[in-house]
């Protein structure tokens, strides 16, 4: 198994999507200011033995990056919402991009290089494909975190890649037909699908709804050994 630091130099190291589709993602490794993390997003919940791993799109643009210097935004709507529907899983987390490091989550993404133009500019499936058999398997190997959040369509197709899913119903469905169920591994990780919690989630699936859906993967948390 790799460790931290080796996790952190294959991120850096990699070029797979850039070769393929030079000029329209990024390594931030191309930046002076690339954090020394796997994934940008950890560095706001970013624990090494953490209960729940949680895997979103991608971090954004090459303009977001380099306008907080490889950090989030203080007021990004997203971790915000985020920050909310943990608690109503019952953890209580700082707010982003505050490094907490006590909450038992962590953070990352189906990809984690950096698109060229917007940040709602589309993910490929290609880059999901190549991270998650180069990155987000390594990074769970390292984690082995007992219960998993696959966030939105990306995050979702990165998880089933990585973790394969033995519960019925034999179709694994899209995103916003799967949220609100969960489905166990072979190895008894836990398998949560969620719709995205920026604005446009909100408008794919009530925040009643996602209020519940993190509901249920707070009482899956209660239901942990300590």
């Amino acid at each position: 198994m790799q460790t931290y630091d080796e996790l952190v130099a294959s991120r850096k190291n990699c070029r797979i999507c850039i070769q393929t589709d030079p000029g329209k993602i990024h390594n931030g490794v191309e930046f002076g200011f690339d954090p020394q993390v796997i994934s940008y997003w950890s560095q706001w919940l970013g624990h090494k033995t953490p209960k729940l791993l949680i895997v979103g799109q991608d971090f954004g643009d090459v303009g977001y990056f380099k306008r907080y210097q490889g950090a989030d935004e203080p007021k990004n709507k997203t971790n915000e919402n985020l920050r909310e529907l943990l608690s109503e899983a019952g953890l209580e987390v700082e707010k982003a991009p505050d490094r907490d490091e006590t909450s038992p989550v962590f953070l990352t993404n189906s990809i984690l290089c950096l698109k060229e133009g917007r940040m709602n500019a589309p993910v490929k499936q290609r880059w999901v494909d190549a991270c998650a058999q180069h990155h987000l398997l390594p990074l769970t190997n390292y984690l082995n975190a007992p219960i998993v959040v696959g966030m939105g369509a990306n995050g979702w197709s990165a998880v089933r890649q990585v973790f394969p899913l033995v519960t019925p119903p034999a179709i694994i469905p899209e995103i916003t037909r799967a949220a609100g169920s969960s489905w166990v591994t072979k190895a008894g990780t836990r398998i949560f699908p969620v719709v995205h919690c920026s604005n446009l989630g909100f408008r794919n699936r009530r925040r009643d709804q996602q209020v519940s859906d993190w509901q249920k993967i707070g009482a899956a948390l209660q239901a942990l050994p300590n």
